[in-house]
């Protein structure tokens, strides 16, 4: 069972591989090995798939991110033909009780993948292939209503275009924010007014500048600006998505830096502007993988206990702040 997921959105990538994974599982132990392409490359991957004796269960899952040798986009990072044929050969079998997930993110130009690649082709006729392009405005108000009636709430219309614009199109944020307001809403019924009560006003200067600050390791002004924003109303919760993506950025932008990537190759490759790379890259200067590694781990954890209930959200994050 082998299956393809490119595409912007990656929180709805996600979505599709835990779904995917259910599905597989059922109620068997989950048996999941992850690699990622662009720090691992392919060996792990492909013994994973060799590998016959399962140590858990009678199925297992294998899962590759930033499988970028499928991008018509990032061509550059394709594979020789000695381990593309062994991929190939390996793929073909098919195994029912093996679950193959590849996944490339922003992956396409014109919303193909790489046509002439022999896995893809393989994929697309024997597997099944999930595309997630970039959500539009307009229908990013229509997932804002269906995501609602989904879950048994009714949503007017004026909350929709409140929420579109405290959480611009970013799902993660949303579904966040999502969370907080539907317990919060009795007769499931939700108004303009229960958005306002309840969740975050749009990301703008502030929330860079925190980001900025954070990485410049500046306390005081990474304190100032914190106190500012939670005056403001903005949960931790949010203020930790949006490190997170940052540094999820600091850490592509850093690994591609030191592979001998220009500024311009990074911005094209990462879809960014190239000033922005500049100054990510200015303020990394004093920084390594392993460090920027570190940090998303904490922010990982940190988002994880504050959801599980078991911190205080507000003394966990400044706590988290005084990491610098």
């Amino acid at each position: 069972m082998n299956y393809i997921l490119f595409g912007e959105e990656d929180f709805l990538i996600k979505q599709r591989v835990n779904k995917l994974v259910k599905s597989f599982f059922d109620k068997e132990e989950k048996n999941i090995y992850k690699s990622d392409y662009l720090t691992d490359g392919l060996n792990d991957f492909i013994s994973a798939l060799e590998q016959v004796d399962f140590l858990f269960s009678s199925k297992k899952c294998i899962i590759l991110d930033n499988a970028d040798f499928l991008s018509e986009e990032k061509e550059r990072k394709k594979i020789d033909k000695f381990i593309n044929d062994k991929l190939l050969g390996l793929l073909k079998d098919d195994n029912d009780e093996i679950l193959t997930i590849f996944i490339t993110h922003k992956a396409t130009k014109n919303g193909t993948l790489l046509a002439r690649s022999e896995i893809v082709k393989l994929i697309e006729k024997k597997g099944k292939i999930y595309s997630f392009p970039a959500i539009k405005k307009n229908d990013f108000l229509s997932y804002i209503r269906k995501y609602f009636e989904m879950h048994g709430y009714e949503i007017d219309e004026s909350a929709i275009k409140l929420m579109s614009e405290n959480v611009g199109s970013d799902l993660y944020l949303f579904n966040n924010e999502a969370q907080k307001l539907m317990p919060y809403v009795d007769k499931k019924i939700i108004t303009k007014e229960d958005v306002e009560a309840i969740c975050s006003v749009n990301i703008d200067d502030n929330m860079f500048d925190l980001s900025n600050a954070f990485l410049a390791k500046d306390n005081k002004k990474v304190f100032k600006i914190y106190n500012d924003l939670t005056i403001r109303g903005i949960e931790p919760v949010v203020l930790i998505a949006f490190l997170t993506t940052n540094f999820i950025s600091y850490d592509k932008i850093l690994y591609l830096s030191l592979s001998g990537y220009s500024n311009e190759e990074i911005a094209t490759s990462l879809k960014m502007h190239p000033y922005a790379v500049q100054i990510s890259l200015r303020g990394l200067r004093n920084y390594t993988l392993d460090e920027i590694e570190n940090i998303l781990n904490k922010l990982y954890e940190l988002d994880k206990n504050i959801k599980l209930g078991n911190v205080d959200r507000f003394f966990a994050f400044e706590s988290f702040l005084l990491y610098l």
